[in-house]
Order: structure tokens, then sequence, then C-alpha cells
């Protein structure tokens, strides 16, 4: 049996062609000013690591391709599955991002071998119905891969006839997917997931063999690891003391690294592929940390778990572990998983940067995301890393959840601005595109879409949705409006939020009990200077794109400048004009773009390329929406989360009768 493990790229196939190996060799479109490109950065597959570790240690060898980082064209690929001729391929997607390759390949391979077989596992089984009917896929594996990976290979060694499965055998691992003997989808539940003891950290030489003889070369192992001096800059404030802690590792790389599994969490809008919360050992840890110092000049560490921290005693282990083996640190946590005194000691054992998903600044989204916390918890722990020179960026957000209003959208921007000037940074309220929520297979808000008509329940509805997000996934053109206003007001709300956190940011310096003389400095330094500057670099960057991208346009050139300079001097206005005044002309201007956006992009006659102008199910009439006055009448917290209104939503549809209906609920509630 020839077993080869693939990891996956996820974007749309015009964009995932070309390796992302050296660092910096791969490219993707900026989305802010649709024109630079920026660099995509190499990760390494571990999920696939962990896989074909616990597959060797029970008897199984294979190979590793991997794909995502090498981005190869169709001519390579096939000529490297010529290569290794495979009886069995595990296609790994970590995200429902990876759909088009997963397709793309899947078909490569089965045009190849018509006979082997083709496993998908990761979070993009979610969409397993979808995978198994429009694909080549044979069997969907769901949640953890590692022991029905190995379960499904002891199938295949008893039955290896792909075209005449033994059902029944089939039905007996979970953690599958499949279409029975009566062409319906069979969901065997959730896979069985390895115990905290059997956690096992990835072994890069697996990588670097599969780099030096499928498609890449064996030194590109080191690409994986960023050179901590492409971090270090000129920062603002606390970013200082960031930068100051760190220069003594100026000349070592970084890693990523795992201290956990799962998630104690439940947000909605959060695909949960797995199930419960594991630990790693300190002593694995230990060693892990040891070995990336020894081959690949580590020095910092930035952990990537779903949850760290949430079991505190194991908290307190890594962090001498991190201590002991004098590398600095940093991690994302739950802002209620930790308190002043966890940061004193963590920050006394090399950390340095502390994240926090915050998500929102309204309580009231912050409820419906099913965040279990308070904003003001947020701003106790942000306030706490300051205080301890511990750097931390609060701006990981996620908007337009179902029920988001002008009003929430305000909070958000005001509680943002009320943290940056809590930071001594400047002024610079961003709203990233990445932060418009976007709706996952197997998470309540993709439920919630489709019982709202949002994203057709058909095969190829389904399937043209993410397609459809994976053109521009990081684009407002692919939001799917879940709220009751307007898209045009919802686009709006881009600029409301920056506005709403500069009049925060500009209120706070002038409420302070500082001098007189002190306060116009802040104003100057911390927010004029700092538009001013913005103003000068928009200008440099546009000069230099004159000879390519506005040559021959003179007139659009100075259109883009005339632009920027509005741009900048509204965001001036908010020093001196109140917001009764200042936000009209804002929405003005906020009209005027969405009128040109439409006009380009939405289609008159034919199918919609994009979400934002999908048209809505009228025939619904709003019964199953998630309006003000239904999270108004709401008693408790958990009430208001989307998934109690989503769960309460299918109390009003017929319940699952049918075993391929109960399957795909089993998908859609995730673990």
């Amino acid at each position: 049996m020839k077993i080869l493990l693939c990891s996956v790229p996820d974007g749309s196939l015009k964009v995932t062609v070309g390796s992302l190996l050296p660092r910096g060799a791969g490219f993707k479109f900026n989305f802010y000013s649709r024109e630079i490109p920026s660099p995509l950065i190499p990760t390494a597959p571990i999920g696939v690591l962990r896989v074909i570790s616990w597959m060797e240690k029970n008897g199984y060898h294979g190979e590793i391709y991997d794909i995502n980082n090498l981005r190869p064209k169709d001519e390579e690929l096939i000529k490297t599955f010529k290569q290794i001729k495979p009886t069995v391929v595990g296609l790994s997607g970590i995200l429902s991002y990876c759909y088009p390759n997963i397709k793309r390949i899947a078909k490569l391979l089965r045009q190849l071998f018509p006979n082997v077989w083709i496993v998908v596992g990761g979070h993009i089984t979610a969409s397993s119905n979808l995978i198994l009917r429009k694909t080549e896929t044979d069997i969907c594996v769901v949640g953890d891969g590692e022991i029905p990976f190995v379960k499904i290979l002891d199938y295949i060694k008893l039955h290896p006839a792909r075209r005449q499965l033994d059902y029944t055998a089939l039905s007996q691992i979970k953690g599958l997917a499949f279409i029975d003997e009566n062409n319906n989808l069979k969901v065997t539940g959730y896979s069985e997931q390895l115990p905290a003891s059997e956690l096992q950290y990835p072994d890069y030489d697996k990588l670097e063999e599969s780099l030096q003889k499928n498609g890449g070369k064996g030194e590109w192992i080191h690409e994986f690891f960023e050179p901590v001096k492409n971090r270090l800059g000129n920062g603002v404030g606390n970013q200082e003391t960031w930068t100051r802690s760190i220069v003594s590792a100026k000349n070592k790389k970084i890693a990523e690294i795992h201290t956990a599994r799962g998630c104690v969490a439940r947000c909605t809008f959060c695909q949960r592929g797995v199930k419960g919360y594991r630990t790693y050992s300190a002593s694995a840890l230990e060693t892990h940390i040891l070995e990336l110092k020894e081959k690949y000049n580590v020095g910092y560490l930035e952990t990537q778990d779903e949850n760290p921290f949430s079991d505190k005693k194991q908290a307190y282990e890594v962090a001498r572990v991190m201590k002991k083996c004098g590398v600095f640190w940093r991690t994302t946590v739950r802002c209620t998983s930790v308190n002043y005194d966890d940061l004193k000691f963590f920050k006394e054992h090399n950390l340095v940067f502390m994240g926090f998903g915050i998500e929102s600044g309204s309580q009231q989204m912050l409820d419906v995301m099913e965040k279990k916390f308070t904003k003001e918890d947020i701003y106790k722990r942000v306030s706490e890393c300051h205080e301890l020179g511990i750097y931390c960026d609060p701006t990981g957000i996620i908007v337009g959840m179902p029920s988001e209003t002008e009003h929430t959208m305000k909070e958000t921007g005001e509680f943002l601005g009320s943290m940056r000037y809590l930071k001594d940074q400047d002024w610079n309220v961003n709203l990233p595109l990445s932060s418009w929520a976007v709706a996952i297979p197997g998470t309540p808000l993709y439920e919630y879409c489709q019982q709202n008509g949002l994203i057709g329940k058909t095969l190829d509805e389904e399937e043209e949705y993410l397609l459809r997000i994976t053109d521009e996934k990081l684009s407002f053109l692919n939001y799917i409006n879940t709220t009751e206003s307007s898209i045009e007001e919802v686009y709006y709300w881009n600029f409301l939020l920056h506005f709403s956190g500069k009049y925060a940011f500009k209120d706070l310096i002038i409420k302070s009990n500082k001098s007189v003389r002190n306060r116009m400095l802040q104003i100057y330094e911390r927010c004029a200077k700092v538009e001013f500057n913005a103003f000068i670099n928009s200008l440099s960057s546009l000069f230099r794109l004159r000879s390519t991208i506005y040559k021959g346009k003179l007139l659009k050139f100075l259109i883009v400048i005339m632009n920027h300079l509005f741009v900048r001097l509204t965001h001036l206005g908010v020093l001196f004009l109140p917001k009764a005044v200042l936000l009209p002309i804002v929405r003005a201007y906020s009209n005027l773009r969405f009128y040109f956006i439409k006009k380009k992009y939405k289609v008159k006659n034919g199918k919609q390329k994009y979400n934002i102008f999908m048209e809505q199910n009228a025939d619904l009439g709003g019964k199953f929406k998630a309006t003000q006055s239904r999270i108004d009448q709401a008693n408790r917290k958990i009430e208001r989360s989307l998934r109690t209104i989503v769960n309460d939503n299918r109390k009003q549809t017929k319940s699952p009768i049918t075993n391929e209906e109960k399957s795909l609920e089993i998908l859609a509630t995730g673990q």
C-alpha cells in the first residue's frame, strides 16, 4: 500500500499557483489597495505531520507532498503523482477555502489512478456531503484525523477494491462520512481522539525529506522559521517595550508551537471541529523547544493553539519551560483565563506579547457570539498588560454578525479607540477586511444563513457559495448581510467604526487631567502628525506605481491623489468638527464609493459573483431572523447567543427524520 499525505492550498485556483518557498516567493493581492501584492507566509503542514507520525507508530509508512507551500501547476502535480504512484491519498483541507483545490487535486488523481483511494480530512469536512458528491473523494474524516485514518488503512488492507465498499465495516469506524449503499450521506459521528499522553510534536525531519523528494529543496525547511529581525521596527508606545524585549534575539528565528488542542469556548462564528481540551506535557514541550533551538536557531515562539492556557496549572508549566529553555514567547488567550498575577508570572518567564480574542466592543454582539465575557473583562486585561509592559495588540474583532447595528458598530469603534489611548498608541482604529464575519460550514452562523435563505441548501448552491468566498476571501464583496440594515448602510459602517474610534480617542485626550500643553502635544503627535505621515506615505506609494499601474492614466492618477487628500482631511476633521457635521459628509462619501462598487461588480443580468449582491429569500418573511426585538426579549445572555436562535429556528421546522438529515445535522452542529 503506497500512502501519500498532501497539504492543500486555501484560496481560488487563480491565486494558489506559485510556490511560497523560499519565503517571500509567493504573493497574493492586497485588498486594501487592490493593486500592490503582499507576501503569503509559508506554514508547516502540522496536521499532516501529526497523522503520518501516528501512522508510523501503527506500522504504516507514507510520504508527504506539501502542495500548500509548493503550489505547483497541474503539470508538476501530475509529474509528482506519477513518480509516487499512490494507492491511498489523504488530502488535508484545514479550511473551507481549500475547496477549489480539493476538487482540482482529486480530479487529477482520479484521472491518473482510477482505483486510488482519496480521503479528505480537516475542517473542510463540515462540507462532507458536498465534497463526496461534487469531487472525486471516497471518504471524509470528520474531527481529529489520526485514529480514523489509520482505521481506514486497516479497512483498505482487508478491502482493497474501492468500488466494492463494505458499508457495515465502514460504519463501525467513528469519524467517517461517506455515501452509503442507498446513495445517502452517512456520518458515523466525530472521530476518536488521541489522549493527552499521546499528543506528539511535529517531526520537521519528515517535512525536510518530503521537500527534497517531492517538488522542492530540503534546505527550504528553514523557510518555515521567520527571522526575528523581520519583526523589529519603530513601534509606538507599548510596542517599543516589545521591541526592546526581543532585540537580544534579533539574530534568532521564530517558530510556531502548540501547547494544547481544542477549545473551551463555542463561539458562534467558529468551526468547532475538535472536541474537548487536551494539553501537551511539559517534558515533550521542552524537548521540542530544545530541538528547534539546535536545528533551526529558534529564539522566539508563538503559540498557535485555538485556546491556550485554559488549564492554569499547565500554563504555569509552559511558562517555566520557556524560561528554562531561554526563549521569548507570545500567546493569545481568552481574557477570563488569566488574571494580573498570571500575567506577571508569565512576564517574569519571558512572555513579551499577549493577544486576546476581543471580537466586539458591544456587549450585545459579544452575547450573540457566545463569548461569555464582558468588554470590561477585556479592558481590564489589556490595562494589566500595559501596566506590566507586555505588548498587547487588541485589534482582533468580528463585525457584521446577525443583529449588528449602527449603534453596536459605534460601540466597537469607541471601545477600540479607548484601548489604543490606554496603550499610548496613535488614534488609527483600523477595520481589517478579514474582520467581516464569514459564514463557514459547521458553524451556527452558516446554518443561520441557510435558515434565512442567504445561502442555498442545494449542492449547486452550496458549491457556488464556497467558490464565491474563496475567490476573494478577504473582500467586503463577499460579506453576507445578516443584519436588518441595507448593504449600503452596512458599507458605511466601515467608516463609522474608524471615525467613532477617533472621536473617542480625541475625547479621552481632552478629558485627561494633564496640562493643556501636554494635551495639545498629544493631539499633535498621536492624531494630526499621524494623518500627515499617512498622506505622505500614500503619496510615495502612488508615485512608485505611476510608471506601472498609472502609466498613461494621468487623470486617474490625479483623482486617486485627490481622494487620498480628501480622506486625510476628513480624518483631521475629527479634531475640529462635531459628529453632527462630519459624519454626514463621511456617509455621503461612503455612499458615493458604494455606488461605484455596485456599478463595477453587481451583475445586472445573470448570476451574481459576489455575496453582497445576492438576493435574499423574501418568502421566509423574516421569522428566523435575529432581529433587535428578538434580542431585546431575551432574559439571559445564552438566549441572545446565535446558537440558541438557530436551535429555536430548527424547532420551527420539521425534525430530522431520515438518516441523511441526521448526518447533515451532525455536520452542521459541530462538536
